[in-house]
């Protein structure tokens, strides 16, 4: 573990960075981060996974004050009739409910959300029950 009064020479600098691509399931081959071989979809989730807890644990304290309300809105797989839906997609505004909700979906899925272009554009997609 690495404290703030504590700066880790380069070569634990290095092995630390290793150690934590390892962790995650990452390989190094000469001085290369290398992938799974044959990479599926649940091998990108693992890879991530420390990401995703990292994310879930430092905005824990602030969402969880709204989770039972959030989760509200989001349907169990099984309470979904693809055939009786009425989808809409709405602009999440900052400071509101849908930003609080659009956060804590981020939050959940399998691979982190990075603040890159792209993902600065931010959209739900909700539906009402015909």
């Amino acid at each position: 573990m690495v404290t703030q009064n504590c700066i880790p020479s380069k070569s634990k600098l290095r092995e630390l960075v290793i150690k934590s691509l390892k962790t995650q399931g990452f390989r190094i081959r000469r001085e290369h981060i290398v992938l799974p071989e044959n990479p599926t979809k649940e091998s990108y989730r693992k890879l991530h996974t420390l990401a995703v807890e990292k994310k879930l644990s430092m905005a824990e304290p602030h969402i969880r004050r709204y989770e039972n309300t959030l989760i509200e809105y989001i349907a169990n797989g099984d309470e979904i009739d693809v055939y009786n839906i009425s989808p809409k997609i709405v602009l999440v505004e900052p400071d509101t409910e849908n930003a609080l909700l659009f956060r804590y979906a981020c939050l959940h899925w399998s691979i982190p959300v990075s603040a890159g272009y792209g993902r600065r554009l931010r959209f739900l997609l909700v539906s009402y029950v015909n």
